[in-house]
């Protein structure tokens, strides 16, 4: 009754409104000045009438874990940290991009469970002449004087028309952290010997003499690809310094990252769908390649970290398939999709479910006391949103397999751990994680689904992200092949 009242009442105010609005009529029209006012008016109370209806409070607020904006999918993800949450600045996708197209956008969160959509923070340029007519990935970082600067990608498709570099490092700054400015005095282009089509992704950090910058680019006569770096005092002039880390195994490394955990310092970098890492004793290097250096298949990419309440999360986005079609490969931009960083016994890295997701996740919708001994566990159907959790031992030729057989479709999907291969795989299309397993040694896994995301976590070691739309509706049991997974639970919200 009250929320009828609210709408009666606003509805007699605007037709008040435009009742009295008959008597100021000049030669049978409104008059210019008036008819805006009366524009103005009336859209006020429309959206005024939206926020009783809809709660404006809560409009921009989203429950989810894997958060994308409507219409929108999540490119490459530029974190920002401070005391009170997390700026998730992304890459802005659409499937209708016109000339110009990725302007940044932003989510804020305090505990990656609620996101709040902030919108576009940095457009693109609205000329074609103008060096980022489309953006590219950046980074985020505060000065001593509590400005925000965004150093980002400026990327033209028309460079050749326009005398243009494809590629150059840009520069923006904001106070509030809300509106930047852009600054194309400041712009930085590659060196001489490196490609100007390929130079992007720069991210910044505060050091002990001012602030040091790491690009992506690649050297042209040597047909190698490299991280360089770049050092200033002001965030506005910088030096060319040289070469960080090269690699002559991958085209380009996107989105390079360093960042430090207990005694070790830790390189990321992406291409062709895959985040890989490098460990090193020093900031500078020398750079180890460990055996498996990937954390997650083919589907997680452009990640990465932040730090908040004395925790390293790796940000990256897991990738759509157009159609909604399983069996077709991964394309370009996706969700949100958030891993804690730890660092193991050995001093590899490894991705785990954040700890918060316990939180997350309360209701207990199944607690399975008997071990499942090389046979399988019906689960019924695939929640919405919950986490399964087990513990598993295999032998040397040990499997499990998830599996997903949706009775609408008819589709039946396997997402599997096997100790013989040493892998997690999904097997739709093609995706596999490698992992070192052992006979004998308890695992414990982890499965959190969100709709058509789903996500393998195994024993804070390794991960497997897939999108399995036919999971969406779907019956899913749990197969055991010289294998016993117990303490089978899920939760739900």
């Amino acid at each position: 009754m009250a929320l009828m009242s609210t709408f009666q009442s606003t509805r007699n105010i605007l037709m008040s409104s435009i009742s009295n609005s008959h008597n100021r009529k000049a030669g049978g029209r409104f008059s210019p000045p008036f008819f805006k006012k009366m524009k103005r008016k009336i859209a006020i109370i429309v959206s005024l009438l939206v926020c009783m209806l809809t709660g404006c409070a809560d409009a921009t607020k989203m429950d989810t874990l894997f958060p994308r904006a409507d219409e929108s999918y999540v490119g490459d993800v530029m974190a920002l940290s401070d005391e009170n949450g997390i700026y998730l600045n992304y890459l802005y996708e659409t499937d209708h991009n016109g000339v110009g197209y990725h302007p940044i956008h932003r989510f804020y969160t305090r505990d990656f469970l609620i996101f709040e959509d902030k919108g576009e923070v940095l457009p693109f340029a609205q000329d074609s002449e103008v060096q980022d007519l489309a953006v590219g990935t950046g980074s985020f970082i505060i000065d001593d004087q509590g400005n925000y600067h965004c150093f980002y990608t400026g990327h033209n498709d028309y460079y050749d028309t326009y005398g243009l570099d494809k590629e150059c490092v840009l520069h923006a700054v904001s106070k509030d952290n809300k509106t930047y400015t852009k600054n194309y005095e400041n712009a930085i282009h590659a060196p001489e010997g490196y490609s100007t089509t390929d130079f992007r992704d720069p991210q910044v950090y505060r050091t002990d003499n001012g602030y040091l910058m790491l690009v992506g680019a690649r050297k042209e006569k040597e047909n190698e690809s490299a991280i360089v770096y770049y050092e200033s005092q002001d965030l506005e002039n910088w030096t060319f310094k040289g070469d960080f880390y090269t690699s002559k195994d991958l085209y380009f490394m996107e989105c390079p990252d360093v960042f430090s955990l207990g005694d070790k310092y830790y390189l990321v970098f992406s291409w062709n769908n895959v985040v890989y890492y490098r460990i090193s004793d020093n900031f500078f290097g020398p750079w180890d390649k460990e055996e498996i250096d990937t954390f997650d298949g083919d589907g997680f990419y452009a990640a990465k970290t932040c730090e908040f309440k004395g925790k390293r999360y790796l940000v990256g986005f897991l990738d759509r398939k157009k159609r909604e079609k399983d069996s077709l490969k991964y394309t370009w931009a996706g969700s949100v999709l958030v891993y804690e960083l730890r660092q193991l016994s050995d001093g590899t890295l490894g991705v785990c479910m954040p700890e918060q997701y316990n939180d997350y996740f309360k209701n207990m919708l199944l607690d399975e006391k008997d071990p499942i001994n090389g046979g399988e566990l019906e689960l019924g159907k695939v929640p919405e949103s919950c986490h399964l959790s087990l513990d598993l031992n295999m032998s040397d030729k040990g499997r499990m397999d998830l599996v997903f057989s949706n009775p609408e479709s008819g589709e039946e999907y396997k997402l599997s751990i096997d100790n013989e291969d040493d892998n997690l795989s999904f097997n739709a299309f093609p995706n596999n994680q490698p992992i070192k397993l052992k006979s004998g040694q308890q695992y414990h896994i982890d499965v959190v689904v969100e709709k058509d995301i789903v996500v393998l976590y195994a024993d804070g070691k390794k991960a497997l992200s897939n999108r399995i739309y036919a999971a969406v509706g779907a019956d899913w049991k749990i197969e055991t092949t010289d294998s016993v997974a117990e303490n089978v639970m899920i939760y739900g919200k």
